[in-house]
């Protein structure tokens, strides 16, 4: 059996995909840390692994796509302790297929360029491509399959903490919609105002981004808080919440064809 690790760090979460060629057949996630060392996530690694009924020597590789550099290295040697393979890197030099056209493609993130590829694999272009996560992003992807730009606003749990942190007043509140969009007291006020205010604010950025495009897009979202905005959303999107891992596979394939 030949299998390969995906791995999608990001800020909060390492999500992790594991593929038996193109079919992904579990995920799993832990907390990113960084104060674990590439040891303690080695040990996380290879209990998931076991428990699972998987052996070291059933993969054939790993990709991992990060937005925390320092955490990069330590995943890339517990990989490399635990199953014995390389990791590639998404980053300058490796191939995506994916034609960026901002001003520095270097600075887009390895998280958004997966989603974009795994995008422009299943549906046809143009597509807003939205990620929720510690930011909001909406990625835009031309006619052409180009990623021309991507807007980017606080996300969720960054706006909660903003609006709570140091206020005795405002106690942290869960995420869940309340059935009006008039807050009756301090609690339905504040999820009123911070998931409707989110699910308006998704809504009319893909409003601005057609008009401006002049054309209807297909919409898909991920992330760890798309499922609980997108469904009070007007606009119809489809999630997809393995976006990311799937993108990392198609990168894979494109780098190391012929290898698994």
């Amino acid at each position: 059996m030949y299998m390969l690790l995906t791995a999608d760090i990001g800020n909060t979460n390492i999500k992790f995909g594991i593929f038996n060629q193109r079919e992904l057949i579990r995920t799993l996630t832990i907390s990113c840390n960084k104060a674990k060392t590439a040891d303690e996530y080695g040990v996380e690694l290879y209990s998931l692994i076991r428990v699972m009924g998987i052996h070291r020597d059933d993969f054939s590789g790993c990709i991992i796509s990060s937005v925390v550099p320092l955490i990069t290295t330590r995943i890339e040697d517990a990989v490399r302790d635990i199953l014995g393979v390389d990791s590639v890197i998404v980053g300058p030099g490796v191939k995506t297929g994916l034609n960026i056209c901002i001003e520095d493609p270097s600075t887009l993130g390895a998280d958004l360029v997966c989603a974009c590829v795994a995008a422009n694999a299943s549906h046809k272009p143009p597509m807003i491509v939205i990620s929720m996560g510690t930011a909001t992003v909406w990625c835009v992807i031309d006619q052409h399959g180009n990623m021309i730009g991507c807007p980017i606003a606080p996300g969720l749990s960054i706006s909660l903490e903003a609006l709570t942190k140091n206020t005795a007043l405002l106690q942290g509140v869960n995420f869940t919609a309340p059935s009006s969009v008039i807050g009756k007291n301090t609690d339905k006020s504040i999820r009123a105002g911070v998931v409707w205010g989110t699910v308006c604010m998704i809504d009319g950025m893909i409003d601005k981004i057609e008009k401006e495009l002049g054309k209807e897009c297909h919409v898909i979202a991920t992330g760890g808080l798309a499922k609980t905005i997108i469904s009070h959303c007007e606009h119809k999107i489809e999630l997809q919440e393995n976006l990311i891992l799937n993108g990392l596979c198609r990168i894979y394939e494109k780098n190391k064809k012929g290898e698994w």
